[in-house]
């Protein structure tokens, strides 16, 4: 009996735990289902919202853009010299016609968003309006006079308010363009925007779910656009407060309180389908963007019902109900398995867990001394090569030095004076080299060097490397005009756009003969028929690329700037080469064209922006002569190499030069004849005091005092070690001695 009692006792005891079990399960599942479905939830409703964020975004961006280009083609009759002209004859009563014809044009072509066009004299007087009629300007509305009280005042673009126009049964809003003849303010013309045109033309297509739709408010809350008619002119909330008193208002009211804030956003919350004959209390999501017109702003904003999503969402949770099931059905077949493992069992699972968490924490051991090695390796390779550039920019230093100072003593027509030109050169790319280096051991990106270049030399340099890769089958001509001037820009990025272009030229004449041409000459702006250079006063280089080769039909012509966009078969092309070379050319302010036919070849043509540098730089060379006498300055760098160059270069130029290999000397120097030092140049890297520190000493014994750094192992931003403004330039090693001279005439200046 006692052991038939304890064998009871003890499978009551089993049940107890396998029922506690079940019911684990059970509390666990439900809990993680739960959390599923509403993370699941939040995920739908957050990534729907940004969808409608990002419609809201696109039709404001939509409605800025028309109201751009309706200022835009406002801009053009304003200066539009016949019209300027004429307005004289206008406030006589002449010339009517020629403003009706002007207007007539510019109405037909807007004229499903367009109302009225007037011009009023600068006193706000009306001369003429098109179109005449019910939908002329009211002189006796408040706000269009305050409105062209402001425009006359202002003298720049205005953009009015919206109103209600009772003959439309719409809102319309105005523009105002201010007309100037030269500096004198002649008056303005106003044009009038049907707020229905706006509406149909870039809201009402767009579909948000069943019944989704976007609308427009004013900054003050009132509907402006909507697609129920009946709810424009509608104050959202009071308005809809004196029809529909009790129902509740509280969401809203809280939404249209963060909207009128400008900011854009998006809410869930509860509220009504207004076009409906039973108004329903819903939930709803919105989404909303500020739209900035003038000195006031729209609010577009997009809603639609919660419950398009929620079917979805409601379909995941059965899906995970069903998974649940299928759990708590595969893990019941094995619970009672489970139970009747013996205890050596779970001491073996135990063991085998522990070894595996062992093994993973040894792996990302493993892993964590490898990116250390690594990240050591990679900053002790960074030190070495920033230790390098800094000892070979000291050795360039004198190197360009010497080079400078000779080439200003030996004459140009001596033997020597090419030798020691190409010793320059050959120093100032290892400078180049160098600072290379330097980006390495610094881990980050230089920015590209932009400078004066010399159109004719890129363009040798090109052609020499274009005739080495030329087929045979193709002629190379060369029409290159002597002395065409610098542009501001980048060599490499130059010289990868004509030879690109010259490239493609070739390649489209395949394996027939043919003939690549190649011009480079000047080009006056009245020479070039291209609209985007029509108001820039300038000289251009003009670089045309020519070939007999396949050429083009109208759709791949209108596409080859396209990224990605090519001809080639796969692997022959990437679609970026002529991107990339439009790229360049609109970065330095220059266009290209284009003219081909198909089977008659290509004509590529590129108008780069040349600089007047002569006139600067004989000025410069003059302002340099006179500012150099009776001027004293100090160098201090532990390298005597430098200071000896630095020294004579100086000298030469006209300064009295005293030099100290110490900063600690230097310092004691400058403190006894700190009347007498004009400015100081320093080196940064030094082993008793640094120049950033030299320099702040120097501030403290002389507040006006001008010290410029130099340094071959520091980053270009140099503010960064400037904490205390006590450095007033900067030059990196090796040291250029003209730009060293600018520099310094500047400060003394």
């Amino acid at each position: 009996d006692i052991f038939n009692k304890l064998r009871k006792e003890m499978k009551t005891r089993k049940e107890l735990v396998k029922s506690a079990g079940y019911a684990a399960l059970i509390i666990i599942l439900g809990i993680l289902t739960y959390i599923t479905y509403n993370d699941y939830e939040k995920t739908i409703v957050a990534a729907q919202q940004q969808n409608m964020l990002g419609v809201s975004r696109a039709i404001s961006r939509s409605i800025q853009l028309f109201v751009d280009d309706i200022k835009y083609s406002m801009k053009i009759i304003t200066s539009d010299k016949e019209v300027i002209d004429n307005m004289p004859y206008i406030e006589q009563g002449k010339n009517i016609d020629f403003y009706n014809e002007k207007f007539k044009h510019y109405y037909d072509a807007e004229k499903k968003a367009i109302v009225n066009i007037c011009m009023l004299d600068k006193n706000g007087k009306i001369l003429i309006q098109y179109y005449e009629g019910k939908d002329s300007i009211d002189p006796g509305n408040k706000i269009l006079e305050t409105e062209i009280e402001n425009a006359i005042r202002s003298k720049k673009t205005y953009i009015g308010m919206t109103y209600w126009n009772k003959t439309r049964d719409s809102f319309i809003f105005n523009i105002y363009e201010p007309i100037f003849d030269g500096k004198d303010f002649k008056g303005i013309i106003s044009v009038t925007l049907s707020l229905d045109s706006i509406y149909d033309r870039l809201i009402a297509p767009v579909k948000i779910g069943e019944k989704g739709y976007a609308m427009v408010k004013d900054h003050y809350g009132t509907i402006i656009m909507h697609p129920v008619k009946e709810q424009v002119g509608m104050d959202v909330i009071e308005t809809r407060k004196q029809v529909f008193p009790n129902l509740e208002y509280g969401e809203l009211e809280e939404l249209i309180k963060r909207q009128l804030m400008g900011r854009e956003g998006t809410a869930v919350y509860h509220s009504y389908w207004w076009g409906d004959n039973d108004l329903k209390r819903v939930k709803k999501l919105n989404a909303y963007t500020p739209l900035q017109l003038g000195d006031h702003f729209w609010i577009v904003a997009i809603t639609m019902s919660y419950d398009e999503i929620q079917g979805p969402i409601n379909e995941f949770l059965w899906k995970i109900l069903g998974i649940d099931i299928f759990i708590i059905a595969i893990v019941s077949i094995f619970i009672s398995a489970l139970i009747k493992m013996k205890r050596n069992k779970e001491e073996l699972v135990k063991e085998t867990e522990y070894l595996r968490m062992l093994n993973e924490s040894s792996e990302q051991l493993r892993k964590k001394e490898a990116e250390l090695y690594h990240s050591h390796k990679l900053k002790i390779i960074g030190t070495l090569a920033g230790g390098i550039a800094h000892d070979i920019n000291n050795l360039l230093t004198p190197i360009m030095g010497y080079s400078e100072l000779l080439l200003m003593r030996i004459p140009e027509n001596s033997e020597y004076h090419e030798d020691v030109e190409e010793i320059l050169k050959a120093s100032q790319k290892g400078k180049e080299l160098i600072e290379q280096i330097l980006v390495f051991s610094r881990n980050d990106n230089e920015s590209i060097k932009v400078e004066m270049v010399d159109v004719n030399q890129v363009m040798k340099e090109t052609l020499k490397l274009i005739k080495a890769v030329l087929p045979k089958n193709v002629t190379l001509r060369e029409n290159i005009e002597e002395g065409c001037g610098f542009i501001k820009a980048n060599f490499t990025q130059i010289h990868q756009v004509i030879f690109n272009l010259c490239t493609n030229a070739y390649q489209a004449i395949k394996s027939e003969k043919g003939t690549v041409e190649i011009w480079l000459k000047t080009a006056g702006i009245n020479e070039i028929n291209d609209d985007r250079l029509q108001f820039m006063n300038k000289t251009y280089a003009e670089i045309i690329v020519k070939d007999t080769g396949c050429g083009m039909d109208e759709e791949t012509k209108s596409r080859i700037f396209e990224p990605f966009y090519t001809t080639k078969t796969i692997g022959n092309g990437t679609g970026l080469g002529l991107f990339v070379v439009q790229s360049i050319i609109g970065k330095y302010g220059g266009v290209i064209t284009v003219d081909s036919e198909l089977g008659k070849g290509s004509c590529f043509k590129v108008y780069l922006p040349l600089e007047d540098i002569k006139s600067k730089s004989d000025k410069e060379k003059n302002d340099l002569i006179t500012s150099c006498n009776n001027k004293r300055i100090m160098i201090v760098d532990d390298n005597r190499e430098i200071i000896k160059v630095l020294k004579k270069y100086l000298e030469h130029l006209g300064y009295q030069v005293m030099a100290e290999e110490s900063s600690s000397r230097a310092l004691e120097v400058f403190r006894k004849n700190l009347e007498e030092i004009d400015l100081v140049i320093t080196d940064y890297m030094m082993p008793e005091i640094n120049g950033s520190c030299l320099a702040e000493e120097i501030k403290k014994i002389k507040q006006d005092a001008i010290v410029i750094l130099i340094t071959g192992f520091m980053d270009k931003n140099w503010k960064s070690i400037n904490n205390c403004n006590v450095i007033d330039g900067y030059i990196s090693k090796p040291v250029e001695l003209k730009y060293l001279s600018e520099m310094i005439k500047k400060l003394l200046n």
